[in-house]
């Protein structure tokens, strides 16, 4: 699935950008706007982004589950060596070590996650925090996505368009792995 991500510095660019998806048959919710104006975007009738794509809560709850879950089977390795109830630990133990571990770390790195921007988004924070909007559409090919880029130059010149990336968080990733077009 690609991300096709458009700057805009009017909500009337949005909004004439959703009919033109509307005519190329993709759905009313594969766009969201991220913005400082989410009462503009809802007056719009737009989609404004979520918690969950607005801030770090995936992509660090990612990362803690798998520190978590790592430090999990360390510490289940070694109440496997040391007993230290005199109760040798079975199999289901040290699988339940682990995920609690995992699970801990999971919910810790959610935390610190949402007060964090999305690592995704960062490239585009200073043009955000300037009162421009950002669309982001998910399509699911290579040839809509195309289809979309192709339409928005074409009719939309008050959007540009900055970046193409894939809808999967990389977990090990620290910054935006997508090459940003221009941002103004």
């Amino acid at each position: 699935m690609h991300t096709l991500m458009y700057l805009m510095a009017r909500l009337e660019t949005a909004d004439a950008m959703v009919a033109s998806l509307k005519e190329l048959n993709i759905g009313h919710d594969a766009y969201r706007i991220v913005s400082r104006d989410a009462d503009g975007v809802r007056r719009h009738q737009l989609h404004d982004a979520s918690l969950l794509e607005q801030t770090d809560l995936v992509h660090s709850g990612e990362r803690g589950a798998l520190l978590g879950g790592t430090v999990g089977i360390a510490f289940a390795i070694g109440m496997l060596f040391v007993q230290p109830f005199g109760v040798p630990l079975g199999f289901s133990a040290f699988l339940a070590t682990a995920a609690l571990f995992g699970f801990f770390g999971a919910w810790t790195g959610g935390m610190v996650g949402v007060g964090h921007d999305n690592y995704k988004l960062v490239p585009f924070q200073r043009a955000i925090e300037e009162g421009k909007y950002l669309m982001t559409i998910g399509v699911r090919d290579r040839e809509k996505a195309n289809a979309v880029k192709k339409l928005m130059h074409q009719r939309h010149g008050g959007a540009v368009f900055v970046a193409d990336d894939d809808s999967i968080t990389d977990p090990f990733a620290t910054k935006a792995e997508f090459r940003v077009r221009h941002v103004h």
